[in-house]
């Protein structure tokens, strides 16, 4: 599988990330988001348990359409892997200083990899070039996850003067900025955690809020 397939069916790919509970799960799944994201990494407030992950792999891969995207930063490609296959996840999602291309000869699945505005410009054309698309690139804070809004102005401006560059943006986004942040200039997916959560509770309402948004485009 590469994105090419993904990228044909829809105009924007719209991303729910951090669920952590099968409800969550079939609300992100039934509003039609694209992607439904679930934190790998141990110790983090929004770690999936594996019991759940697997619960919510099956609920997703009956859908047939929706893709399961485990996040992970900074481990080794035996444990990603490992979970890949335990979880069975569609694609990886890499959120450290990972080079992409070593985890993707060995697990063969298509990559997201987080990328820091401006440090990692060249990460972006260079990804954007490649063919079959197996990566795509996610603009995001350095830790992600923080509700932190990126610099919209500068990257829409980056990307404007570039040629054929695409992006997933994430950071700060919520129900309410949703449709402009996916009218930006090489904007081709949106991805939300915090901003579909009150009191760090995914909030259904607000899921479904989020992805109608998101789809208006």
């Amino acid at each position: 599988m590469s994105f090419d397939s993904l990228l044909d069916k829809n105009d924007k790919l719209v991303k729910v990330c951090g669920i952590q509970t099968v409800e969550a799960a079939e609300t992100a799944l039934q509003a039609g988001a694209d992607l439904i994201g679930i934190i790998c990494v141990p110790n983090r407030k929004r770690t999936i348990e594996s019991a759940v992950a697997r619960e919510i792999s099956k609920l997703i891969h009956k859908s047939g359409t929706t893709k399961l995207v485990g996040v992970f930063r900074n481990q080794s490609v035996e444990d990603v892997h490992r979970l890949s296959e335990e979880y069975d996840l569609d694609i990886i999602q890499l959120h450290g200083d990972e080079s992409w291309p070593e985890y993707y000869n060995v697990i063969k699945k298509p990559i997201i990899k987080r990328v820091i505005f401006p440090r990692d410009v060249d990460v972006v054309t260079q990804v954007c070039q490649r063919k079959p698309l197996v990566c795509l690139p996610l603009f995001d804070s350095e830790a992600g996850g923080t509700g932190e809004k990126l610099d919209w102005s500068s990257i829409s401006s980056w990307a404007s003067e570039q040629n054929n560059v695409f992006y997933i943006l994430a950071g700060g986004l919520t129900a309410e900025n949703v449709m402009e942040a996916v009218g930006l200039p090489g904007v081709i997916g949106v991805d939300v955690s915090g901003g579909v959560e009150t009191d760090g509770i995914k909030d259904n309402d607000k899921i479904i809020k989020y992805v109608q948004n998101a789809k208006k485009q």
